[in-house]
């Protein structure tokens, strides 16, 4: 398979990249399930939950400064092929302390999968002219159907989300040797352009972890509220899938509409419409609207994601990328997840899980009009750009 693909005249081997990277994210989403069948507290699922974006704050500039130095083909492999083997500590886990454990060691190399293999595939695929956005859809895709399958296999064993999340970290090990390794940067390289990062990407920063924040308690707790629904065990997976599946219509057209509505248009957009989504399925009680409600993904997390990392990619040089990134990857998948994941376990112990969707949503959508306010005031005073 490396051979075929890194003959391929197309974009096969991103495309393969998007598909597994993606798949096996969506199933890690279900672990909150998984966590939950094994009788653990709210405060217990949210504490495993967030181990992922804990570790994502020392993980990710680890795994970046590695990538710079042997490339990041080979980080993407050397964490894949750790992964797809330590995943299975977690299935064993017989309790919490263990479980707590062995979600550390897994996480460690995990978190920074997607992070490093989407610093390759972004350039790889712009110094050949071809867009990020169409190849991107085949990650949603991934998601959505490894999401769709793990919904039925957990009516039979759970076992059966820990074997799909081996193989498809396995073919992202495979597929990452399909890459050239690229210039290797020395220490001296990496101190050039040690100059700060604009205001308006903090800030666009600041708004998609608001955000991620947002969707990530939504997301990292909706298998647990589907219990508490009584709808029927494979709900989560059927809703994840849903949710992948809503991204397409936005990806097909994903650069048009950045050139169309700006990076900073969007981005609140997106924040909108995850408060809105949360707000509205609190209140739902019948399973067919309740998955009609999760559509609303197709405008919210992928919405917030390419719009920060259309204007890291199209505003910054190489040297200052990979520190955008870095910070980037840290503060969504670290502190937003974290947030999301401990603050959310908390809530809910305290208030119930509806009434905090409930709170949630709203808080969601008063943080889009907020912003919405500060960069229009921003662009009247030239201190951003349009985009």
């Amino acid at each position: 398979m490396p051979f075929f693909l890194s003959r391929a005249s197309s974009s096969a081997r991103e495309i393969a990249t998007e598909i597994f990277i993606y798949s096996n994210l969506s199933v890690t989403a279900l672990f909150s399930q998984f966590f939950h069948s094994k009788g653990f507290s709210s405060i217990e699922i949210g504490i495993l939950m967030a181990v992922t974006p804990t570790l994502s704050i020392i993980a990710n500039p680890f795994w970046f400064r590695r990538s710079s130095r042997i490339g990041g083909p080979s980080v993407m492999g050397i964490a894949s092929v750790v992964s797809a083997v330590s995943v299975w500590a977690v299935f064993i886990s017989p309790d919490f302390e263990t479980s707590l454990i062995a979600m550390c060691f897994f996480a460690f190399f995990v978190v920074s999968i997607i992070p490093i293999a989407e610093s390759v595939v972004v350039p790889s695929l712009r110094n050949r002219g071809k867009r990020f956005d169409r190849v991107r859809l085949f990650g949603t895709i991934g998601y959505s159907i490894t999401a769709l399958i793990s919904g039925i296999m957990l009516k039979y064993e759970f076992v059966s989300i820990f074997i799909m999340a081996t193989v498809s970290l396995s073919t992202v090990a495979l597929v990452s040797r399909t890459y050239p390794t690229g210039r290797k940067l020395k220490r001296s390289d990496e101190e050039i352009d040690r100059s700060s990062l604009p205001l308006q990407f903090y800030l666009l920063l600041l708004a998609g972890v608001a955000s991620i924040t947002i969707g990530a308690f939504g997301s990292t707790f909706l298998p647990v509220l589907t219990s508490e629904r009584g709808f029927d065990v494979s709900s989560a997976g059927f809703a994840f899938s849903l949710m992948a599946f809503s991204e397409v219509p936005f990806l097909f057209f994903a650069e048009k509409v950045v050139e169309r509505f700006g990076n900073t248009r969007l981005l609140v957009i997106g924040i909108f419409a995850t408060g809105l989504r949360w707000f509205l399925t609190s209140m739902a009680t019948s399973f067919p609207i309740f998955l009609l409600l999760q559509m609303l993904h197709g405008i919210n997390y992928i919405v917030v994601y390419y719009s920060v990392m259309n204007y890291i990619h199209t505003r910054f040089e190489a040297s200052k990328t990979t520190r955008a990134l870095t910070i980037y990857w840290m503060s969504t998948t670290g502190l937003s997840y974290l947030l999301g994941s401990v603050l959310g376990g908390v809530l809910i112990r305290a208030f119930g899980i509806v009434r905090v969707y409930t709170a949630t949503g709203i808080t969601g959508m008063a943080i889009a009009i907020f912003f919405s306010l500060l960069f229009a005031a921003l662009h009247k005073r030239t201190a951003f750009t349009k985009r």
